[in-house]
């Protein structure tokens, strides 16, 4: 049992190199290489996968809320999920829109303007800590501005990106977000707010807070 869990755990270690590897070598065959892609990374459009995560980020700020020994675990999964979501979002999804829809230039430019503002309030929770003066209230500010932020994209940049983008293309946006998720930082830096920055955050920033949430983790072990 020994050998087959730590061939288990090896497997699933390696599941985000096989994934950035498949991306790279479909990249460079035929026509289909972005339906494969998308199969490859569950074959979500983009769409389901935001919406989903936005379900778990408010059932994410409730748990965070909750008193006892899990509410700094809980309140750090909360802070990652919202880090490498919107991280996806900045590098992608707001592009995409931004080119595809009608008025995706001024879409696009709300969205990130909101972002800002709710990073600001997430720099101040994160600094606080679910142990600080404060946290409960600066939580909730941050929750409220998020949920409206979601709810926003739901109802004008979603449902316009499923009116105006292909399936496949939907299938596409899906794979690239989730393949960014598994390398954007885990934390709120104050000046990644949009793609260019995003795109550089994941191979800089994205392994340093790694490594910090690893030390970290071994020492409350």
């Amino acid at each position: 049992m020994g050998t087959l869990t730590k061939l288990t755990a090896q497997g699933v270690a390696a599941r985000p190199r096989l994934a950035a590897k498949a991306t790279a070598r479909a990249a460079t065959t035929a026509p289909g290489w972005s339906l494969r892609v998308a199969r490859a990374l569950g074959g979500e459009d983009v769409v389901d996968v935001l919406t989903r995560q936005h379900r778990q980020i408010k059932l994410g700020f409730l748990r965070a809320a909750l008193p006892g020994p899990w509410r700094r675990r809980n309140f750090e999964r909360l802070m990652r999920l919202l880090a490498v979501h919107e991280a996806a979002e900045e590098a992608h999804v707001h592009p995409a829109a931004r080119r595809a829809l009608r008025h995706g230039r001024e879409l696009a430019a709300r969205r990130r303007t909101e972002e800002k503002e709710a990073k600001q309030l997430l720099i101040g929770l994160w600094h606080t800590g679910p142990g600080g003066t404060g946290y409960l209230r600066r939580l909730n500010e941050a929750r409220r501005a998020i949920t409206r932020h979601a709810a926003r994209e739901e109802r004008e940049e979603f449902r316009a990106l499923r009116r105006a983008v292909s399936a496949s293309r939907l299938r596409m946006l899906g794979a690239e977000v989730k393949l960014t998720q598994v390398y954007a930082p885990t934390r709120p830096h104050r000046w990644v707010n949009n793609e260019a920055t995003n795109k550089l955050a994941a191979p800089l920033l994205g392994p340093v807070d790694r490594a910090r949430d690893a030390v970290r983790h071994r020492a409350a072990s």
